[in-house]
């Protein structure tokens, strides 16, 4: 026997897989205010601040690089994706086995989110990983040989891979998808993906026009994958063209 409760969950559930009446909006993204801001942080680290932070290594606080060694790891895409997923399928498979449709419910939202997770920041690595080893940009050990302009495209090579920052990618592509399930600590998550992405310039890894590509382009992607997920009303919602927030 349905209580009352349960039975008014029951279109709740159905509509995660109903599709959306509006189509995917691009402008939902809110494309520009990612990529200009980002673009005006990447043409300024240029000319002001990348040639500086290299020079500046030997300057920086011995606590604040060892901290960033130890944490910069904290945000590689392989063991994200290897928990969203596994969280994915954990959900999916309890909302078989679960008996009352409001356990249901809920184990079919957590795995929703989880995929939401796993598709943002994997759509994010692969594209980004894909992008700098064919722009080739030299990280900042190599500063010496042509200075910071210093590209060759097309290779598969670690030391030409430097821009966007695949590191700062996945922060920003983890954090603002956090953010974006939990408004309510989106100040908390952008910090975090601010401090994560400035840790590959302390470990002297990037450059600073490296981690704010990265970090824009890594939220941005989270962002667009949150709309196409509001186009099957899974896990968000645009309507009416608006950003995209938590639909349950």
């Amino acid at each position: 026997m349905k209580t009352d409760k349960e039975t008014d969950l029951y279109p709740l559930l159905t509509t995660l897989r109903a599709r959306a009446r509006q189509p995917f909006s691009f402008s939902a993204t809110r494309w520009p205010y990612f990529l200009f801001p980002g673009l005006t942080l990447v043409l300024l680290s240029l000319g002001l601040l990348d040639r500086a932070a290299v020079e500046g290594q030997a300057a920086r606080p011995a606590a604040l690089v060892l901290a960033a060694e130890r944490l910069t790891d904290l945000t590689t895409a392989p063991w994200i994706l290897s928990v969203a997923l596994t969280l994915a399928l954990v959900c999916f498979a309890a909302a078989t086995r679960l008996q009352t449709l409001h356990g249901k419910w809920r184990a079919l939202i957590c795995g929703y989110q989880a995929l939401y997770v796993f598709t943002a920041v994997g759509a994010s690595s692969l594209s980004v990983n894909i992008i700098k080893h064919l722009l080739g940009r030299a990280r900042p050990s190599l500063i010496d040989l042509s200075g910071i302009l210093n590209f060759r495209p097309g290779g598969w090579v670690y030391d030409y891979a430097s821009f966007p920052s695949g590191h700062s990618t996945t922060a920003g592509a983890i954090f603002v998808a956090l953010a974006l399930l939990k408004p309510k600590f989106a100040p908390g998550f952008v910090s975090l993906a601010i401090f994560f992405a400035f840790a590959r310039v302390a470990v002297g890894a990037h450059y600073p026009s490296d981690i704010f590509a990265g970090l824009f382009y890594g939220a941005w992607v989270s962002v667009a994958v949150a709309c196409a997920f509001a186009h099957y009303r899974l896990v968000f919602a645009t309507a009416g063209g608006r950003f995209p927030h938590p639909c349950c």
